[in-house]
């Protein structure tokens, strides 16, 4: 059979030879127009379909077709060379042209020959010129223009002009740019192409990522909201929190530290979802539970939010406080692409406080003391400087801060694959350096992301993925303890100027308490080093034996290893006074978690109706191990070895927790015409965390959408693009309350007498609810959709209503002391969100110019409905636990007087109401506060703790908001980034907020606008100066005086880029180079305390170690230059 093969395809050679006259008939075959519908077929079966399709011979020797390869061809009324350009280039193939027969011969290149030729044409490429604009005639930069079939190709530069190299005239170009419709033109006898892209008015239908899956934009009836790359590229941000922050309506996020390598972000999905569990968001990075902070920036593909029930039901019990998915990049079918992001920055704090100079301080302390502790030849010593060791003038914080921290990124990404084998490889490393000396923050990043295709009906996926950090920080000396923050940075708040922090003999100063300074700390061989190593794998293994049809399982493995060493050094102060204490205290925590997930979909259009389904089964099981030992009394700070600790006080200990949930799951769409769209799921859930009976719950979802756009009658109307309605409606689960806290536990050493025996024993430490369950939140949205102009102004909004139910909470101790036990949690209380999300965009471009701009805005009302068991009727009325919940208020709350500036003399104290019972000896610059009610619910006349305090703002903004502007002129590009809240509540306490605390210092706002008798005024910023011991005076009580607005504005970032010419580039291979300058977090516009910021010293987050008292570390202004490169 090859014999008689090669004889053919001989004899057809030698006919070609001889009949030099048919040449202008072989172009007319190659120009008819066919149409073929071909569907995974081997190519010697669509040869056959095409010699039938266009009444034409092929001719070949057997092995150049004999892959097992299956091809599809889909052309409606298209030239057959196009066709053949678009089917045997990527198979290794030319072809020539002879009457009636085609005949096929291994593709040597261009260089050698050219796709296609009859007997007339030249084996020499044909050279393309052209320019390609947009709609209003401007250059379009960056277009992708590709020959059709292959992967030769060429980009549009600054001035939208390209040049390439084709075959011959049966060439067909494609162009293609983001946001407009990508175009097809066949050379033919063109040498210049100039052509004009139209915005791409389906731009709706860009794909979003949901739970199991990915819907098209124009289809998702939940609410979503997504980010890609460009949102996230060239940020300089260590964490991926802090680049989300102000991106997605309904979503908010707050930086409680700007502390190098730790999670400075905690994020907040449409409100605080409970005042029990845990309100933290679900985030799941390839479809596998995690930290997003432990991710690359910059091999993050798309960050979507799901927000509402309809969207996050598919994750029913881990759902209600919204769900983040974390997509990281792929590989690509197309060459090998090398691509590096680098950047180099400088950062210092955004705000720091001005605290007053040492003879400053001096002056104002006799003032609050009444004394002349510091007489006025002294104060004359500290304002002089003659004699710094003995009259100094230290700035503590200042000092500390005194470091202009410095970080770096570096991220080298190979991309490439063909369309069996893709495969997405990368690699970084951040070095942050922070502006405390000793304190710094490296993180090394890999990841491999590999697609492969087995045969024509199997898929796997694997991602693999690992990281090292290493943080390194100063700590205090052993008679301290504590960390950097805690100690080193309260302090330096707190001691005054009036302290020494180091001698010029290299003495150190003692401090207020003969401990040292932060001056010392810093200088002692005291640290604290927390490594952690991260391993993961996700392997994705998918079959489709039908069309439409497809089961999947998915297994993954995450495992994290930290261990922490805190040595807290022994230190010489002065020849008389060594700290002789040293500790070292060592950990280790191991997280090891395990999951295994099936799912069936099936996907089937009939004519106009569209169904999916989809069913699934995940188990999750997450295991703990902890281990800490600590020993003392080191015999040298240079041997910090655990086994050299003195026996003495040696202690160790640790603990094993695990924790599992199994789940089943589905989801049905259907939609009719892509107008009328419906979509019901459910799932089931199972957690180890609850007893037995109550492990299973139940969260269902339903929603609809009417694109009511896509109308005949509202076609007419040329402005709109698009308008579409949604509602939804469902129950969302949350399961963050620990582990097993429905089990009764026993405390040890209750001991009890009995006969004349003390005999040891046991008790229960506290009551526990056996029949504990979910917490359920029952979520309404109603949304629009709308786009105008072509969608080139974008418009939508939301309104949601979230009710939680069934909070698990411990009640007050109020209703414990009736019981005389503690009462564990039990699932008592409600609370609401309430709210709007809007979102606008727009983009347009005139010719060398191009702009967008994209806003988003929310309002949330958050409100406690009761708190069940914890209901407790005050006496002034209000209904809660007395400090900080009270029913038809928001979490979070500050509780207080309401006041009315200060005293102005003695005749004011005795005029206004009785208030010995907050301020028994009132003195003029005393706050007044105002008498609201009484035992009647009226004023009395008496200012009363049990009758007069109230609601006075809340910690959760009221309103949060963000807005991106971007512009492009030729080569430059500049962006800047607006991000902020308001209806926020914050309050500065201890040794942040009031002067001379517990030995404190005092800032110079609190200087300049203290109540002077001298010259007396109704609403001085600070009230009459004193001493203030730990347990507070009159004057700071928890009041308005002290609660403040924390709204602000931020230049969250602002960037400057140029893209190189590419003709530049061309000579050294390179594709695409970008520098920009960047800054991140640039400036902040509020009316908070001078010289504090109002996103992290105004509120009181659980577990940062920040409730506004000073120990803090500040979020930092990041100034980068950087680079984009791409081989």
């Amino acid at each position: 059979m090859m014999g008689i093969a090669f004889l053919q395809c001989a004899f057809v050679l030698i006919f070609a030879s001889l009949s030099l006259a048919r040449d202008g008939m072989a172009q007319k075959v190659l120009d008819q127009k066919i149409t073929v519908q071909i569907q995974n077929q081997k190519l010697p079966a669509v040869l056959r379909s095409l010699e039938k399709a266009a009444n034409v011979r092929f001719a070949y020797i057997p092995q150049l077709v004999s892959t097992n390869k299956r091809v599809s061809v889909n052309a409606k009324d298209e030239a057959l060379g196009s066709v053949l350009n678009g089917l045997l280039l990527p198979n290794g193939l030319a072809y020539e042209v002879s009457g009636d027969f085609i005949v096929l011969k291994k593709y040597e290149g261009a260089e050698k020959g050219s796709m296609s030729k009859n007997s007339s044409t030249k084996n020499v490429d044909i050279t393309v010129n052209g320019k390609v604009t947009d709609e209003n005639g401007g250059p379009l930069p960056g277009v992708s223009v590709v020959l059709r079939g292959t992967q030769r190709g060429t980009t549009t530069d600054t001035q939208g002009d390209f040049s390439l190299n084709v075959p011959d005239q049966t060439a067909v170009l494609v162009f293609s740019f983001v946001g407009y419709k990508s175009q097809e033109v066949t050379v033919g006898s063109q040498s210049t192409i100039n052509l004009s892209l139209l915005p791409d008015e389906s731009a709706l239908d860009e794909v979003v990522v949901v739970g199991y899956g990915t819907q098209k934009k124009v289809n998702v009836i939940g609410s979503v909201s997504q980010i890609g790359e460009k949102q996230l590229e060239n940020r300089p941000v260590t964490q991926v929190s802090q680049a989300i922050t102000g991106q997605m309506p309904g979503v908010t996020v707050t930086q409680n530290t700007g502390r190098p390598g730790v999670n400075g972000g905690t994020i907040r999905v449409r409100g605080v979802g409970s005042f029990g569990a845990t309100p933290n968001a679900l985030v799941l990075i390839d479809g596998i539970p995690g930290d997003m902070n432990d991710v690359n920036p910059n091999d993050i593909k798309t960050i979507s939010v799901l927000k509402d029930a309809s969207s996050a039901a598919i994750y029913g019990a881990r759902s209600a406080n919204g769900v983040v998915l974390i997509t990281t990049k792929m590989g690509v079918s197309d060459k090998l692409s090398v691509s590096y992001d680098g950047y180099t920055g400088f950062n210092t704090a955004t705000k720091l406080p001005d605290f007053v100079n040492s003879w400053e301080y001096a002056e104002m302390f006799n003032i609050a003391s009444g004394s002349n502790s510091f007489p006025a030849e002294e104060i004359a010593k500290y304002r002089a400087q003659n004699d710094p060791d003995n009259y100094p003038n230290t700035r503590f914080l200042e000092d500390l801060f005194s470091s202009s921290g410095q970080q770096t990124q570096h991220t080298i990404t190979l991309n490439g694959g063909n369309e069996n084998n893709k495969f997405f490889l990368s690699g970084g490393i951040l070095q942050q350096q922070g502006i405390v000396p000793k304190n710094k923050y490296q993180r090394f990043n890999q990841r491999l992301n590999l697609q492969n295709k087995i045969g024509n009906h199997f898929e796997i996926t694997t991602r693999l993925s690992g990281s090292i950090d290493k943080r390194d920080e100063p700590q205090a000396t052993g008679n301290k303890g504590g960390d950097i923050t805690n100690q080193l940075i309260q302090n330096a708040v707190r001691y005054p100027a009036i302290f020494l922090g180091q001698a010029s003999n290299g003495d150190f100063g003692l401090g207020p308490e003969s401990g040292g300074t932060p001056a010392a700390w810093l200088a002692s061989d005291s640290y604290r080093r927390a490594p952690t190593s991260r391993f993961g794998i996700n392997t994705k293994l998918d079959w489709k034996p039908l069309p439409g049809l497809i089961f999947s399982a998915i297994g993954g493995y995450n495992f994290s290893l930290l261990e922490e060493r805190s040595y807290y050094a022994s230190q010489r102060l002065t020849d008389q006074i060594t700290l002789n204490q040293s500790s070292l205290n060592q950990e280790s925590n191991k997280q090891i978690y395990k999951t295994m997930q099936f799912t069936g979909e099936y996907n089937r259009e009939l004519k106009n109706h569209f169904f999916s389904a989809l069913l699934g089964y995940s188990f999750e099981q997450q295991d703990f191990s902890y281990f800490n030992s600590y020993r003392q009394d080191f015999p040298s700070n240079q041997y910090t070895v655990l086994d050299l600790g003195g026996l003495e006080n040696q202690q160790n200990g640790g603990f094993d927790a695990a924790w599992a949930i199994q789940s089943v799951f589905s989801r049905l769409k259907y939609s009719f015409m892509e107008k009328y769209l419906v979509e019901v799921t459910v799932r089931n859930d199972g957690s180890s965390r609850f007893p037995d009976g109550q492990k299973y719950a139940l969260f269902p979802s339903a929603a609809v959408g009417w694109r009511l756009g896509q109308e005949d009658f509202m076609k007419s109307i040329p402005w709109l693009s698009n308008l579409k309605l949604k509602a939804s409606y469902g129950v969302l689960g949350n399961q963050n309350i620990g582990n097993y806290p429905y089990q009764q536990v026993l405390a040890a050493g209750r001991n009890y007498p009995f006969g004349n025996t003390l005999n040891i024993g046991a008790a229960y430490a506290n009551y526990t609810d056996p029949n504990i369950k979910w917490e359920s939140t029952t979520t309404f949205d109603l949304g629009v959709e709308s786009g105008f102009f072509n969608n080139k102004l974008l418009f939508n909004v939301t309104y949601f209503d979230r009710q939680t139910d069934d909070i698990l909470f411990r009640p007050s101790s109020s209703v414990s002391s009736v019981l005389g036990v503690n009462i564990g949690e039990t699932n008592t209380g409600a609370m609401s969100n309430k709210g709007w999300e809007f979102d606008l965009s727009h983009r347009n471009r005139i010719k060398d110019f191009g702009y967008s701009f994209n806003a988003n805005f929310s309002i949330i009302n958050n409100e406690v409905v009761t708190l069940g068991l914890g209901n407790v009727t005050q006496p002034n009325g209000l209904v809660g636990n007395g400090s900080n919940l009270f029913i038809g208020y928001p979490m979070q709350m500050f509780y207080g007087y309401l006041s009315d500036g200060v005293f102005l003399n003695q005749d004011d104290i005795t005029q206004w109401p009785d208030q010995t019972k907050v301020t028994p000896k009132a003195e003029p610059g005393d706050i007044r506060y105002k008498d609201i009610s009484g035992p009647e619910g009226v004023p009395d006349g008496k200012v009363d703790p049990t009758y007069d305090r109230t609601y006075l703002g809340s910690q959760i903004p009221k309103y949060t908001f963000g807005a991106n502007l971007g512009f492009t002129y030729k080569s430059f590009d500049f962006s800047t980034f607006l991000q902020g809240v308001a209806g926020v509540s914050g309050q500065l306490g201890g040794y942040a907020g009031y002067a001379f605390n517990n030995l404190g210092n005092i800032q110079r706002w609190q200087m300049d606008g203290r109540f002077n008798p001298d010259n007396p005024t109704r609403y001085p910023d600070y009230p009459r100066l004193e001493v203030i011991t730990n347990s507070g005076t009159p004057n700071t009580v928890d009041s308005d005086f002290w609660v403040l607005n924390s709204s602000y504005l931020r230049i969250k970032n602002l960037q400057l880029g140029y893209s190189l010419p590419e003709n530049w580039l061309k000579p050294l291979h390179i594709s695409r180079t970008r520098i920009y300058v960047s800054a991140e977090n640039l400036l902040t516009f509020s009316k908070y305390r001078q010289g504090w910021d109002p996103e992290i010293n105004g509120v009181d987050i659980p577990g940062s170690g920040n409730n506004g008292n000073g120990a803090y570390y500040p979020i930092l202004r990041t100034v980068t230059f950087g680079i984009n490169l791409k081989l």
